[in-house]
């Protein structure tokens, strides 16, 4: 471990398996900046303008769209452009009582907080002010007591009841908590008080706690994670048909990076480089995936690719369709698939790269340049 004073540093930072914030005290050694990978989760552009005027009439178009519960829902850009009539439809989805549900899918509520956030910043509306809280008491409530966060709140009884690391929902919520409580931008405003951040703290401690029990482990080896996992059991869990329970990198690499971000104990630094290392052993160096074919994968000396979905318990990689079989072949699976998903990728260079040149973690081979 690391003391602050020797670090040059002063944070505010609480242990993970504590439920307390410790203020200026020892802590573990500095995490990794990351900041070039989990930038893209802390984008608001496709709200924001520029203009003051513009984005606060936006902003308060916003507030009259949020549900009661605090949440939001997805996809709401064009609703957003008005203010609610009061009789619209504020979601899709409902649970099997009738309440209209929010959700973390596709960016959603998350996005909304941080331009809101930075609305208020620059014009102290107390409107404004009342629905970011009002948005961080969803956060928070929508928590499973295991440190879980689902798709959606409240339930919607399928599996967006599950943990849900798919499109990064999870790690989205993970990366707004730590920049609340570390008061960057657009939180660096009285928007929430210390009793907000130290609930926060407490809510991302959970999650980071949850998201290493839920690492999948073959033959006592950590590797990755899947796009759902149970929030009890944290077993890898189904969802679409063709999304089968799986190691999923996609996911995975916002997941490690994140780890990466976070004060290093000895179990988050374990869970990270058991990531990379499975990532580094797991690449296929040379080749390179076409989603719109009809050469699905095609050699490349300069490039490196990952399947999507790989088995829990090994590392077979797979493709899967609407009738909820698993494929090895990419041209056993309809058209519609096919094309319709990114079954591959490249998603984990950027990652291996920036944990090898900061020296946080060695590679077995260079990577394809």
């Amino acid at each position: 471990e690391q003391n602050l004073t020797d670090a040059g540093t002063s944070v505010t930072q609480a242990v993970y398996n504590d439920a307390n914030v410790y203020k200026n005290a020892v802590v573990p050694l500095a995490s990794v900046n990351v900041s070039s990978l989990l930038d893209k989760y802390r984008d608001f552009s496709k709200f924001s303008t520029g203009n003051t005027s513009k984005d606060t009439t936006l902003a308060l178009n916003i507030v009259s769209w949020q549900l009661p519960h605090g949440g939001f829902f997805k996809a709401m850009e064009k609703n957003y452009k008005s203010k609610w009539d009061g009789k619209a439809a504020r979601s899709t989805w409902k649970s099997k009582d009738g309440v209209e549900l929010g959700t973390f899918d596709n960016e959603a509520t998350t996005t909304e907080i941080r331009f809101l956030a930075d609305v208020y910043k620059k014009t102290k509306n107390k409107d404004i002010k009342t629905s970011v809280q009002k948005a961080i008491d969803f956060v928070l409530t929508s928590q499973y007591s295991s440190g879980a966060w689902p798709q959606v709140y409240p339930k919607r009884g399928n599996y967006s009841d599950a943990a849900t690391y798919n499109d990064d929902a999870m790690v989205r919520v993970m990366v707004l908590a730590d920049d609340i409580v570390n008061k960057r931008q657009p939180f660096d405003s009285d928007i929430l008080d210390n009793t907000y951040r130290s609930r926060l703290q407490q809510a991302l401690n959970k999650g980071v706690q949850y998201t290493i029990k839920a690492q999948i482990v073959n033959n006592g080896t950590p590797t990755i994670w899947g796009a759902q996992h149970d929030p009890v059991t944290y077993e890898s869990v189904p969802a679409r048909a063709f999304e089968l329970a799986s190691k999923t990198t996609t996911e995975s690499v916002g997941i490690t990076a994140f780890l990466m971000s976070q004060p290093q104990t000895a179990e988050v630094k374990k869970a990270a480089q058991s990531a990379l290392k499975w990532f580094d052993m797991n690449r296929i160096d040379g080749m390179k995936y076409n989603r719109q074919g009809p050469e699905f994968f095609q050699k490349d000396a300069s490039s490196v690719m990952w399947y999507r979905f790989y088995n829990v318990e090994d590392n077979k990689y797979f493709f899967s369709d609407r009738d909820g079989k698993k494929y090895t072949d990419i041209m056993k699976i309809s058209e519609e698939r096919r094309l319709g998903y990114a079954w591959a990728g490249s998603q984990a260079k950027s990652l291996l790269k920036l944990a090898s040149e900061s020296g946080y973690y060695k590679l077995s081979k260079p990577l394809p340049q």
